[in-house]
């Protein structure tokens, strides 16, 4: 056994003794911070966490900030804490402006280390391949698509793709297994004479689909109409077979991007499930609010989602799908045929709908988690009805306390 994996459990413990006790104070900040640096320099990460953090400190620190050496000291330290105590990455850490916030406030928010447990108790993790491999997702949304898909597997669908390409000269291709926008483009296959040139390109990574391009309408199509600016629609599927909206928000590019993600530099507007207009400004990825659209000059808040009970609709038919994956992120896109399925991620990013209004959703998770065990226990004739119902008027109430045990990651 590894020094690593003998010490991994051990520092678990004391994270959950740490959080129990709810030490906060600038003292302790200063040796859990100093503690988990010695634990860096020891597994040779020292320099390479302290550079990566740098990097995204130059975002959002003024020049005379990073000028001093005492300042990104401390606050390298508090990034550090927040990591072993919140789960924080150290984007997440000025995103959702953790430098000003206070304990209360800061153990109020999903992070990326505290989020997976709950994803792994819902979404049973023999079904989740269905959405993390777009050629699977494909196969059990087709209907959902209202564009054409194809799935390239390997050599036997050359003749296929040259098809494909002659009805659709412009495509867009996605690697099966990436996410996050990562390595889509966009194909002209008119600049490629010789097509078997064009399908050694795009098979070179492996099993892929191209799709039809989606062609948007207004009025979303207005706000940045480089990118297919989507609806993301956070939707939990209860025991009750209700799908209950978590959050939503609207995603777009700027920039003239073709992607929307904010990882890629886009924007997001938070979106009321009830109405669907977006009721506060948007945020970029740095945090900067946006009454307006930076490049079109479209106004933001207030904007209504066309079609709003289209869309809800929608989302209700693809939590059903597959029910045994019950907190999705679903992705949406507007056209002139009206809403249509893009992805769906079973691991949602939280940071869009905590960005867009400084708010920790850590609740919402809990919630979900309450309600989850209350109908497992009572169907389990653990807890009887009269239980069962006060347990329920809780979760109904937003009142839920209590956490599930959390995952970290393997740098820890």
């Amino acid at each position: 056994m590894s020094f690593k994996k003998f010490l991994k459990p051990y520092a678990k413990k004391f994270r959950g003794w740490c959080k129990k006790k709810e030490f906060h104070s600038p003292l302790f900040v200063w040796f859990i911070a100093n503690s988990y640096r010695f634990a860096l320099f020891l597994f040779g990460k020292g320099k390479k966490r302290f550079d990566s953090s740098y990097v995204i400190m130059q975002d959002y620190l003024s020049e005379e900030e990073l000028a001093s050496k005492r300042t990104v000291r401390r606050i390298y330290n508090d990034i550090l804490f927040c990591r072993f105590i919140y789960g924080t990455v150290t984007r997440e850490y000025f995103s959702f402006d953790f430098r000003f916030l206070s304990h209360e406030a800061r153990k109020t928010y999903v992070t990326r280390n505290n989020k997976y447990p709950f994803y792994r108790k819902f979404n049973n993790g023999n079904y989740v391949g269905y959405l993390n491999k777009k050629t699977e997702t494909y196969a059990k949304f087709k209907e959902f698509y209202k564009r054409e898909v194809l799935c390239i597997y390997g050599e036997e669908d050359f003749d296929a793709f040259v098809e494909f390409t002659k009805r659709h000269e412009r495509f867009i291709y996605k690697p099966a297994d990436d996410y996050g926008g990562h390595g889509v483009e966009i194909y002209d296959s008119s600049k490629y004479p010789d097509k078997r040139d064009l399908f050694d390109i795009i098979l070179f990574n492996g099993f892929c689909v191209v799709e039809e391009l989606i062609v948007q309408a207004d009025p979303i199509k207005a706000l940045h109409p480089s990118s297919v600016n989507t609806m993301r629609v956070v939707a939990f599927l209860s025991p009750s077979g209700e799908t209950k909206i978590q959050w939503c928000f609207l995603r777009m590019g700027m920039g003239g991007s073709h992607t929307d993600n904010m990882s890629s530099g886009g924007l997001a507007i938070i979106v009321d499930p009830k109405t669907g207009i977006a009721y506060l400004p948007g945020r970029d990825w740095l945090g900067a609010e946006h009454l307006f659209h930076p490049d079109t000059g479209e106004k933001l808040i207030g904007f209504q989602i066309p079609d709003w009970d289209e869309l809800l609709e929608l989302v209700n038919k693809l939590s059903h799908v597959i029910p045994q994956i019950r907190l999705v992120g679903w992705d949406l896109a507007y056209t002139d045929k009206g809403w249509i399925f893009v992805e769906g991620n079973a691991t949602p990013q939280c940071v869009s709908a905590q960005l867009t209004n400084f708010n920790g959703k850590l609740h919402v998770y809990r919630n979900m988690n309450a309600e989850f065990n209350a109908y497992r226990d009572y169907e389990a004739g653990v807890i009887d009805k009269e239980e069962f119902d006060r347990q329920m008027a809780l979760v109904n109430a937003d009142h839920t306390t209590g956490d599930i045990e959390e995952e970290k990651s393997d740098d820890e």
